[in-house]
């Protein structure tokens, strides 16, 4: 067994591989070239610091990683990992796993983050016994049903990418939906805006699919039905009743409330994990 970087691999062997590793994934991951190809881009992949398992001329094995920034400063990112069934329980994720956290140490990184699904009691442990911890939960949602939107005297209307506001969050996004993260979309995300008296004091980003990428409604304007207004006007934009909502913060009971109240079901949650 060899171990590469995936810097010079053929993103269709890339694509092979990963189709094959996540075939029997607890989650559903088909994905076709151009859509794996956008989720590593928006996610940072670097394909230097990842990682390939070669049997022979197979791809048998992936770490694909990449570079978030927060303010304590750079951080291994751990996007996906996974290794083909018939090359499985011979320590291809332990080697991976090292030989990209020998990259990110030459890069003077030593900080690493990654989720993994909390039902697969078996990645759990194995990234336990690389060293990560679990610091959070994170819930996703769906909603799959009108919604209704409150009268109010504010006014909705689609914005420009230059309008998206650096607000602080009540709570630190997850990496796929940090800033950087959302900002390498593709295609671009899609703004909508809430103004009172021409001052903006809500928005919702969202996917042409309908998930919503970042949500929020300014302090002193909340519990009025601005973010059920945004969430409605979202359904209208794209003509689809069902929307999602990834990662949210398990803490985060102000979200949870709104989006059960929206119809909104519980229907996937991950770990958040870290390496110090």
């Amino acid at each position: 067994m060899r171990l590469h970087s995936l810097s010079l691999t053929h993103f269709s062997l890339i694509h092979q591989a990963f189709t094959q590793a996540f075939d029997d994934y607890l989650v559903p991951m088909r994905m076709d070239e151009e859509q794996l190809a956008a989720m590593l881009h928006r996610r940072g992949w670097r394909p230097e610091l990842s990682v390939g398992a070669w049997q022979g001329d197979a791809l048998v094995g992936l770490w694909l990683a990449g570079i978030h920034c927060d303010e304590s400063g750079p951080a291994g990112y751990c996007i996906a990992t996974g290794v083909l069934p018939a090359a499985r329980r011979r320590g291809l994720l332990q080697a991976m796993a090292a030989t990209a956290s020998q990259r990110l140490a030459s890069r003077g990184i030593r900080r690493q983050r990654l989720e993994v699904i909390a039902d697969n009691a078996a990645a759990l442990a194995a990234y336990t016994g690389l060293g990560f911890q679990a610091h959070r939960r994170l819930d996703c949602y769906r909603i799959e049903q009108a919604i209704v939107a409150p009268p109010g005297d504010w006014t909705l209307q689609e914005g420009q990418p230059e309008e998206w506001p650096c607000w602080t969050l009540d709570f630190e996004p997850a990496i796929p939906n940090s800033r950087d993260s959302l900002q390498r979309a593709r295609p671009p995300l899609s703004l909508l805006t809430a103004r009172w008296n021409g001052a903006l004091i809500g928005y919702a980003l969202h996917s042409s699919a309908g998930d919503i990428a970042e949500l929020a409604v300014r302090a002193d304007c909340r519990r009025r039905g601005v973010a059920r207004s945004l969430l409605a006007a979202t359904q209208a934009a794209i003509g689809a009743e069902r929307l999602g909502c990834n990662n949210i913060d398990a803490a985060d009971q102000a979200m949870a409330d709104l989006l059960r109240g929206c119809g909104g079901q519980l229907w996937l949650s991950q770990w958040e994990m870290r390496r110090a």
